[in-house]
C-alpha cells in the first residue's frame, strides 16, 4: 500500500509541473513591422507585448500602435468556441492571446505588416467584425485580471458591438504565415479593432512518461501482491 501512494503522489507532482511549465510558455513570443502611421492620432510607434490591461473596453484602452498581451494561459475547454471559418472543440488545452489597435477618439491610426510570434501553434483566430466570437469566449479564453464586460462611465461598450472585430480588406485583414507566426494589418478611427488568437497547448511529455511509469508500477505491484 506505501508503495502504490509513493506511485501515485509521484505522477501527481509530475502532472503538476508539467501543466505548471506548459502555462508558463504559452505566451507572445515575440513581434516585428514598421511603425504606426496616423495624422493628428500620434502614430509612428512600434507595436508591442503588453501586460494584461485592467480592461479590454473600447474607449478605456488606447494605443498609438498595435498591442497584444496573453490572455487565459493552460485553459481545458468547457465548450467548443467558434473560430473563423471553424471552431475549436471541448476538450482541447488552449492559450489564448488579445491582439488590438484602439486609437484616441476618431483619429485616424493605420499599422501595417505586423508579424506576431506564438510558442505554440495557431489552431483559431477570432476576428469576426462585431466582436461576438471574442465575447462569447472570454468567459474562458479571457485574462482572469482583464474586465471585458463590466461597462463604468466613459469607458465605452463592451463587446459584442459594431467593428468591435476586424473589416473587410483591404481594410483590415491578418494573415497566418506559418503554424506560430501571423501577419496582422489594422486601420481604425472609431472604435478600434481588436481580435483573439488561440494558441494549441502540447500535451506534456512528463505526463505521459509518468501514466507509462504508473501502469508499469501498477502491474509489478500486482504480481507481488
Amino acid at each position: 500500500m506505501n508503495k502504490l501512494k509513493i506511485i501515485y503522489i509521484t505522477f501527481a507532482v509530475l502532472v503538476a509541473m508539467s501543466f505548471m511549465a506548459g502555462q508558463a510558455n504559452g505566451a507572445l513570443i515575440g513581434v516585428s513591422g514598421p511603425p504606426s502611421t496616423g495624422a493628428g492620432s500620434g502614430g509612428g510607434g512600434l507595436a508591442a507585448i503588453w501586460a494584461a490591461p485592467t480592461d479590454a473596453l473600447d474607449n478605456f484602452v488606447t494605443t498609438t500602435q498595435m498591442r497584444g498581451f496573453n490572455e487565459a494561459q493552460g485553459v481545458l475547454t468547457t465548450v467548443a468556441h467558434a473560430v473563423d471559418g471553424g471552431s475549436i472543440a471541448a476538450g482541447t488545452l488552449v492559450d489564448s492571446h488579445m491582439i488590438f489597435l484602439n486609437s484616441l477618439g476618431s483619429n485616424a491610426l493605420k499599422h501595417y505588416s505586423v508579424v506576431w510570434t506564438f510558442d505554440n501553434p495557431i489552431i483559431g483566430v477570432m476576428s469576426d467584425i462585431g466582436g461576438t466570437m471574442e465575447a462569447a469566449s472570454s468567459f474562458e479564453l479571457g485574462n482572469p485580471l482583464t474586465n471585458y464586460t463590466v461597462t463604468f462611465a466613459g469607458s465605452g461598450p463592451a463587446a459584442p458591438f459594431s467593428n468591435r472585430g476586424l473589416e473587410a480588406y483591404p481594410q483590415d485583414w491578418y494573415t497566418i504565415l506559418t503554424p506560430y507566426t501571423l501577419e496582422v494589418n489594422m486601420y481604425v478611427t472609431e472604435p478600434g479593432d481588436w481580435m483573439r488568437v488561440v494558441t494549441q497547448v502540447p500535451v506534456p511529455g512528463a505526463v505521459l512518461l509518468g501514466m507509462l511509469g504508473l501502469s508499469v508500477a501498477g502491474v509489478k505491484l500486482r504480481k507481488h501482491a
